[in-house]
């Protein structure tokens, strides 16, 4: 999901597919709240089941939208549930995604700005979630780009964030928090501005491809890499592969915009 126009434009490539199912939620009671009833929790994980569905479908339009309610419906019965949270906050950084393709990027502030207190009520609730860090640098990034001038500042706790979610799931989303770490060490400034390193970009790539190597996005960062590089050959082995890929269950809502976004690279790079 990227369009790199300004520094943290790199994260809306970042597709923030995590279409699996994860189960029977649980529901997790922390606070001052009262005591859920047995019938209190079923309904709350009712809901999350409902969500994922919708999630699931998000091809469909609406079916984001849809989702996000349903998890509101789930936390008003169940504020701290941390399965709701981190899904909601996923959901946000989808529908922040979208208004800034539509160009509107008060909207996009302010959906990934509920985005990321999502994330943040996920992580104070569980230190230890993967998702929630994850997705709470994405929600950052979604910040960062409808508000130009917050980008360099947002880096640091992004990669911060995705950091953390590396060292509790580094196989999150494919690979998630080590593709985006890399396209921010692709886009970003060079040191001493900012923390800019394609090698080290390229490094993350290989090791996420190694781990996931059937995911069609860590191939497509790969070869923006390798153009930055000038290792254009591999480049466009890499784009080859990108749209010789067949739509799955977790990414058939975001193959056919990584697609188009590989046949434009490939139009771009020098004859052989």
């Amino acid at each position: 999901m990227s369009r790199h126009v300004h520094l943290i434009s790199f994260v809306l490539l970042c597709a923030l597919s995590t279409g699996c199912f994860y189960g029977r939620p649980r529901i997790k009671q922390l606070g001052p709240d009262r005591i859920l009833t047995d019938a209190e929790v079923r309904k709350a994980e009712q809901k999350i089941i409902e969500a994922d569905k919708a999630w699931a479908a998000r091809v469909e339009p609406g079916n984001v939208q849809k989702s996000f309610d349903l998890l509101r419906e789930s936390m008003k019965l169940a504020p701290h549930n941390t399965q709701a949270l981190w899904r909601a906050a996923r959901a946000c950084y989808w529908l922040a995604e979208q208004a800034g393709i539509a160009k509107d990027e008060k909207k996009q502030f302010s959906l990934a700005e509920i985005g990321a207190s999502y994330a943040k009520h996920a992580i104070f609730v569980d230190t230890e979630s993967d998702e929630g860090n994850y997705f709470l640098a994405l929600n950052f990034a979604m910040q960062a780009d409808a508000a130009k001038s917050k980008g360099l500042a947002m880096i640091k706790p992004m990669l911060d964030a995705l950091k953390r979610a590396n060292e509790l799931n580094e196989q999150l989303d494919y690979a998630g928090p080590r593709r985006v770490m890399a396209q921010i060490y692709l886009e970003a400034p060079p040191w001493p501005t900012s923390v800019g390193d394609p090698e080290q970009a390229m490094e993350l790539l290989e090791d996420a491809i190694e781990d996931h190597p059937n995911y069609p996005e860590n191939h497509l960062v790969l070869a923006e890499v390798a153009i930055k590089l000038r290792q254009y050959s591999r480049a466009r082995k890499q784009l080859d592969r990108v749209l010789a890929a067949q739509p799955a269950p977790d990414w058939a809502a975001e193959l056919p915009r990584w697609q188009e976004k590989a046949r434009d690279l490939l139009k771009k790079l020098p004859q052989k």
